[in-house]
């Protein structure tokens, strides 16, 4: 077995001994965050996520999303569409009405 090997087994040999004996004993790992830092952070965390949020006005212009984007082209294209119905059925109207034969 190569050396590079051996360091590297004894390395994570090590650092399992010290996980198992903090977890045992309760105490963390030196350079480790201490319960009563975690417990100001989540006060801290749970003060932040209370407080109020401003709220948007309705008239605030925003960013359309990619998905609104496409609804809005497909909605124009659908529009287009109709409104060219509609201008083709009403110059089949306006040729009945005249007596004409449509072409």
């Amino acid at each position: 077995m190569p050396w590079f090997a051996t360091i590297a087994i004894v390395a994570i040999i090590v650092f399992g001994i010290t996980q198992i004996i903090s977890m045992a004993t309760g105490r963390p790992l030196p350079k480790g965050a201490n319960s009563d830092e975690v417990e100001e952070l989540k006060r801290r965390i749970a003060e932040l996520e209370a407080a109020e949020k401003p709220q948007q006005l309705e008239d605030e212009p925003h960013i359309p999303t990619k998905a609104e984007e496409n609804m809005a082209a497909e909605d124009r294209w659908r529009l287009d569409m109709l409104e060219a119905r509609l201008e083709e059925l009403e110059q089949k109207r306006k040729n009945n009405d005249d007596g004409t034969q449509p072409e």
